[in-house]
């Protein structure tokens, strides 16, 4: 944080703390900042009778005829929305009141207090977990009622949508409160409420009272995103998130005399984030893949209300969206599982089916019907419901039109990932920054990490985020090194832990060499460099034409330090001993992994307390296998992981690990015998495979 950035976040806790003082001793003060004009509200003085947007029932009906098997699922969805009944992350189902009560938190039954939303301490907060409260408080299931009104023609699902969005109007001021704790929550609910006020647009159900509250609401939510938008070390995915809310409200509000100047200035910022927060290889910046689907789908809810409008979308978060299909098509193909690394939190850009998570395929079907894109296709398999309703007919006609290639190994060097694919295995191997931006706030320490599947099966996994607030250690643990297929040294991390969303000092993974051809790749990390006795970890990657993985792991130093290889099973794998240094791992009865291990004087632990995480708050024990070291001068270390597929009686590989103090030879038997040679100082050839022969 630079002394700008400090200068800026000063001002405004002075703004801030000026507004909550005109509240307590100003009130009439206060209503002139917070309570427009009604020249503010409207420019015309007539309110729009159609929609503007692509929630009609025109379009519903499209994607319904599109993808019928998806109607049930979002009707079901809806019936337990007007029950009243909410499941969020890995909290239990609740059951809210009629009308909910936007500030008591169920499970602890206490109430966020009524006091200015940034002068909150929502971390420390006693109430509860502030990610459940904010989750009610973006009333993205407002939308999916309407939707629902739409599909069946059951106007109690629009008359809930309607009370509800009045009721939060009526009982929530600006800026007080844990729903306007940051600008983020208002832009998310901002584009809630501007979707549903328009979706309602000449059904009658609008009273002529009510259409000025909502737009006096929308624009204090304007108003809101603009005033405290993110910015310096925080401006991740929250300002992508504000500069949506910004133009949502200004497309579907034009009776606000501000909504041009809105939509200008949200599709400025988008933009610009389009180009840092999307890297120039498609990836993510902040090395979260969750939050990069997020941030896709933002710009493609954009993408769809300005095409509502008859308004061209600005070519740089065109190629955004382009590029962003590129590299998730290239990290997952059909077949296989959604990546996990990084922090997910399970947020919504908008909620418009039954599903109860967003994954990879149905960003893709978004993206192909935004700007055509053959691998997205091909990975969504069809136009799903949300694909098809927010960007209608011409959008399945791009779905169809594209037929770009889609590589089976590639890198993708800015985001720092290689991967490679054989035999019906994938990998992935994680050679790049910590983080985006100073503080990494998403990014965990995982340089050199290794993930393993095989088909859909996960065998080495990424643990998952695990929690946000609910467990200050378990934050820590999720994002730490040990936590991750990569190597400990002396048990530290990779990075400097400052808080649950703060790394004090990053440390980054380089890709040193890779032969997508040879199936392998070689990278370093400057982690442990900083210790008194500097580490050098340099570790090479080798995927087999048999699907069989080979990781050498190469420790450089003068004194003696204690290393760990750390290797976490999916939950889904139960594990046994075969020899010291065999083991297996099994899924219901059946073999899925062979792990072996190489490396003088490593003993090998497993125990079953390591955990996973499919969702936020939700844990599940799972193994950790661990090749621990203690030595000083160099260290090498082999693991082999080998599919099995249910061939429980596959033999032992009896690997060994060799060295001839530069380079370290591995053999092993397994469908032949197998010689690679490591050699990592080598500029031209750091891996040779030989099948066969020495």
């Amino acid at each position: 944080m630079d002394s700008g950035e400090v200068v800026t976040r000063a001002r405004r806790e002075l703004a801030n703390r000026f507004d909550a003082g005109l509240w307590n001793g100003a009130r009439s003060s206060w209503n002139r900042r917070w309570e427009p004009k009604w020249d503010r509200i409207t420019v015309t003085g007539a309110i729009a009778s159609v929609p503007l947007g692509f929630l009609d029932a025109e379009r519903a009906a499209l994607a319904a005829a599109t993808a019928p098997e998806a109607v049930p699922a979002v009707l079901g969805r809806a019936a337990t929305v007007l029950d009243g009944r909410v499941r969020w992350f890995g909290y239990d189902t609740v059951q809210l009141d009629d009308p909910p009560d936007y500030v008591r938190d169920p499970f602890t039954g206490r109430r966020w207090p009524d006091v200015h939303g940034k002068l909150l301490d929502y971390r420390r907060a006693a109430a509860g977990d502030p990610k459940w409260i904010w989750e009610l408080n973006r009333c993205q299931d407002l939308p999916l009622l309407c939707l629902a009104w739409h599909l069946s023609g059951e106007r109690r699902f629009a008359v809930a949508a309607r009370d509800r969005m009045v009721h939060w109007l009526r009982t929530s001021r600006p800026g007080r409160g844990i729903a306007w704790s940051n600008g983020f929550e208002a832009g998310i609910r901002g584009t809630s409420f501007a979707l549903t006020f328009d979706a309602l647009r000449g059904s009658g159900l609008i009273e002529p009272d009510e259409a000025p509250l909502v737009l006096r609401g929308l624009w204090q939510h304007a108003r809101w995103a603009l005033r405290d938008h993110s910015f310096g070390s925080s401006a991740n995915n929250h300002l992508i998130g504000e500069a949506t809310g910004l133009v949502a409200i200004g497309l579907l509000a034009p009776e606000l005399a501000d909504s041009e100047t809105w939509v200008a200035r949200g599709l400025a910022w988008l933009e610009t984030e389009a180009e840092r927060q999307i890297l120039p290889d498609g990836a993510g910046a902040e090395q979260a893949y969750a939050y990069h689907l997020f941030v896709c789908d933002l710009i493609a809810l954009v993408a769809a209300l300005l095409e509502a409008r008859g308004r061209a979308l600005p070519p740089m978060m065109r190629a955004a969206l382009v590029r962003s299909a590129d590299a998730l098509t290239l990290q997952v193909r059909p077949g296989e599982p959604d990546p996990a690394y990084g922090d997910s939190d399970d947020g919504r850009a908008f909620v418009l089916d039954g599903d109860e998570t967003r994954e990879t395929r149905a960003v893709a079907a978004t993206l192909a019907c935004a700007v055509g894109h053959r691998g997205a296709a091909t990975l969504a398999g069809r136009a799903d419901l949300p694909a098809s309703l927010l960007f209608g007919s011409a959008g399945l006609a791009r779905f169809e039109a594209d037929d770009t290639p889609v590589p089976a190994d590639g890198v993708l060097p800015d985001a720092g990932l290689v991967v490679l694919r054989r035999n019906g295995v994938r990998m992935l191997f994680d050679v790049g920054p910590l983080g985006y931006l100073g503080i990494a706030a998403h990014g965990h320490a995982d340089g050199l990490t290794v993930a393993v599947s095989d088909g859909m099966n996960e065998l080495i996994a990424d643990p998952g985020t695990g929690t946000y607030f609910g467990d200050r250690e378990l934050r820590h643990t999720a994002r730490s090194t040990g936590a991750h297929a990569t190597v400990t040294v002396d048990s530290g991390d990779q990075a400097l832990y400052g808080g649950p969303f703060l790394w004090l000092q990053q440390s980054r993974a380089t890709l040193r060499h890779v032969d997508l051809h040879a199936g392998y790749a070689v990278g370093e990390t400057d982690a442990w460099h900083r210790l008194s006795d500097p580490v050098s970890h340099r570790r090479a990657v080798v995927v087999l034409s048999t699907g069989v993985v080979l990781v050498y792991d190469r420790l450089d130093a003068r004194r003696s330090h204690r290393y760990a290889q750390s290797w976490p099973l999916h939950p889904s794998l139960d594990l046994r001993e075969r020899s010291p240094s065999v083991f297996e791992a099994s899924a219901d009865g059946r073999s899925a992994l062979l792990a072996a291990f190489a490396g003088s004087n490593a003993v090998v632990r497993h125990a079953r307390d390591g955990w996973w995480s499919r969702k936020l708050e939700q844990i599940e024990p799972a193994y950790t296998l661990r090749v621990e070291l203690e030595q000083a001068g160099r260290a090498d270390l082999l693991a082999l992981l080998i599919p099995t597929r249910g061939n429980g009686t596959y033999p032992d590989p009896a690997v060994r690990l060799s060295t001839d103090g530069r380079a370290s030879v591995a053999t092993f038997a397994g469908e032949g015998d197998w010689h690679v040679r490591f050699d990592l100082d080598d500029p031209v050839t750091p891996v040779q495979v030989n099948r066969g022969g020495a």
